[in-house]
């Protein structure tokens, strides 16, 4: 008996042991028991930091003494000058390509080497580290809060919560792709330990949006642990810039539209036209040969070996793309199959979430043009980077500038719509929602452009809101977050227009001014307090604000600096009359014109 209750006794003790250590390991303050499950940002591309190392395992630094990013290339000027300026001049001397190719190429190479993949295991094999946050933001320094909050600010989730509700899930945006899915389930386990939930809700962001497509396929039993999914532009099928670039695919090939339309598309229009005009110094031929040479070199050499890249291809393209690039590359190419297969079965992944009771929503940009880069951008809507069908989910639309037609019918193909009878077509008339998988759970943000999403604090809101209440429930729950908004950013209205109008004294202005500053700073506060909009309201609002304070002489009106034109009307000049010509070829051409011009006098052609 007395060796019983010994056993009896270990057995009470080592369990007790094992339950102070498990409730040990719960760091939040509500121990698990709360409404509110944590929430885990998988964020998009470049926004983890990620920092270059040297050989030695000490960071790059730049000439102030600050790490120097890996995030997208690292750029050493001297060395290319080095590399670069012999053979520049002498293509210049000769008009030749005498070795520009081969040296542009070396340039690009070094430039990504931090973060080059080996091509038989797409692993990084560049020196790089990268800044994770394998805690919560409480446990985070004040420096890491600020890096989390900048890129997505869900400070008021995190007040409401409680920050050691919130986890941040930081990677390289250039690595392989398998290792960032093995590595988020890991830390969905850690955030579960930790936490004391059940579940969690994830937020995935635009090239995050690809990471859970690949974490749903290769971890079905994930779906278990999700409370909610919030994603945001999310890349769920990829962009149609990456599908260009596999394709080489690229704008800049036609030397009529790259010395016409191609950088304008990019940049400031009178440094645009500057860069063509000095690009002319190069032949045609020769500046050709050696763009194809370093796109090349780019898709080859450095992006068909970043298995991640290939997760951002769309599911049209991957077949030839991967054919042409991964033939000699089994072993990659096996692991982009499989993601591959995550594309094609995405949609039916987040069916299946659905009915196993998953809380999905998605909160989606529309109506910018995708960067002029590659021959697709106008091939579907866009955000300027991600095309609107693959952050909405199959969602039909118009063409950026224009409609899906007056008489046209919404077509109510999605199969979870709860009520056939909803309008699910935009006010104006470029997106019919109903085509989109879920039709009464996407809200869509007319004319925001994706780089600028996290600066849209109505998207914030609503992204808050949804992770932190239940209050929520579809498109029609709450008038300030209706389907279909508009693009904002009243960080000016809030921090510079509305105090400078709140400090005026209003009893040394006439009647008229006075009401015009009353009703103007009213609707101001009206718009900021508002979230739902129409794209373009934001301007209407802050010129009026503007304009009034001008009136009154608390601002000073803003001149327009006079654009600087020379280059552009230059580069214009030189098109219209040499074409994609370099300098060396003009006097031939001249010579050409000039005898044309004298045969055409005497009706010679």
């Amino acid at each position: 008996m007395k060796k019983v209750i010994s056993l009896v006794l270990v057995f009470a003790l080592a369990f007790s042991m094992v339950s102070m250590s498990a409730s040990a390991t719960v760091k939040t303050e509500c121990q698990g028991d709360c409404d509110t499950c944590p929430a885990i940002v998988v964020p998009g591309i470049g926004q983890s930091n990620v920092w270059a190392l040297d050989k030695n395992g000490d960071y790059l630094l730049d000439a102030d003494g600050e790490r120097i990013s890996a995030f997208p290339a690292v750029l050493n000027v001297g060395s290319i000058v080095l590399k670069a300026i012999f053979p520049v001049l002498l293509t210049l001397f000769f008009q030749a390509d005498i070795g520009l190719s081969d040296a542009l190429c070396s340039v690009l190479m070094d430039a990504f080497e931090v973060n080059l993949c080996d091509e038989t295991t797409g692993k990084n094999t560049g020196n790089l580290e990268v800044e994770k946050y394998l805690k919560s933001v409480a446990e985070c320094s004040d420096y890491e809060k600020e890096q989390i909050y900048d890129n997505i600010p869900l400070i008021d989730f995190a007040k409401q919560a409680g920050e050691d509700h919130l986890y941040y899930f930081a990677y390289n945006s250039f690595s392989n792709l398998d290792n960032t899915v093995a590595e988020l389930y890991d830390f969905i386990q850690m955030v579960l330990e930790e936490t004391g939930h059940d579940k969690v809700n994830i937020v995935p962001i635009s090239m995050g949006g690809s990471i859970a497509d690949a974490l749903l396929e290769y971890h079905p039993d994930v779906m278990d642990k999700l409370e909610k999914v919030v994603y945001i532009v999310p890349a769920l099928n990829g962009s149609s810039i990456v599908g260009d670039l596999f394709r080489k695919d690229f704008a800049f090939f036609d030397t009529n539209f790259l010395y016409n339309g191609f950088l304008e598309a990019l940049m400031d229009e009178e440094e645009a036209r500057m860069i063509e005009v000095i690009a002319r110094i190069i032949p045609d031929q020769v500046l050709t040969k050696a763009l194809h040479k370093v796109a090349d070199c780019l898709v080859e050499d450095i992006a068909a070996n970043i298995t991640s890249l290939w997760g951002l291809c769309p599911k049209e393209d991957y077949p030839a793309a991967s054919q042409a690039l991964l033939a000699n590359k089994p072993g990659i190419k096996e692991q982009t199959d499989r993601f591959y297969q995550a594309q094609v079965d995405a949609h039916a992944n987040i069916q299946t979430l659905i009915d196993k009771g998953v809380e999905v929503y998605n909160i989606v940009d529309y109506d910018v043009p995708l960067y002029l880069i590659g021959n697709s951008w106008n091939n579907d809507n866009a955000d300027g980077v991600i095309h609107l069908s693959s952050t909405a989910m199959g969602v039909k639309s118009a063409l950026v500038g224009e409609t899906l037609g007056d008489d046209y019918v919404q077509a109510n193909t999605s199969p979870n719509c709860s009520d056939r009878s909803h309008n699910h077509l935009s006010p104006d008339g470029v997106v019919d929602a109903s085509t989109g998988l879920l039709p009464d759970h996407t809200f869509y943000f007319d004319g925001q452009g994706h780089e600028q999403t996290a600066r849209n604090d109505a998207i914030i809101a609503l992204a808050t809101r949804l992770l932190a209440t239940d209050d929520i429930k579809d498109v029609y729950s709450v008038a300030d977050f209706p389907q279909f908004s508009g693009r904002r950013d009243p960080r000016s209205l809030n921090n510079h227009y509305i105090p400078e109008a709140k400090a005026v004294d209003t009893s040394t202005l006439s009647e008229e001014d006075a009401k015009e500053l009353a009703e103007a700073l009213a609707e101001a506060e009206a718009f900021v307090a508002n979230k739902a909009c129409y794209d373009g309201q934001q301007k209407e609002v802050e010129d009026r604000l503007i304009g009034i304070l001008v009136k009154i002489g608390v601002r000073e009106a803003e001149v327009p600096e006079e654009p600087s034109t020379f280059f552009t009307n230059l580069s214009l000049w030189l098109f219209d009359n040499y074409g994609p010509n370099g300098f060396s070829e003009m006097p031939f051409l001249t010579i050409v014109n000039l005898f044309k011009a004298i045969g055409s006098l005497f009706g010679i052609k």
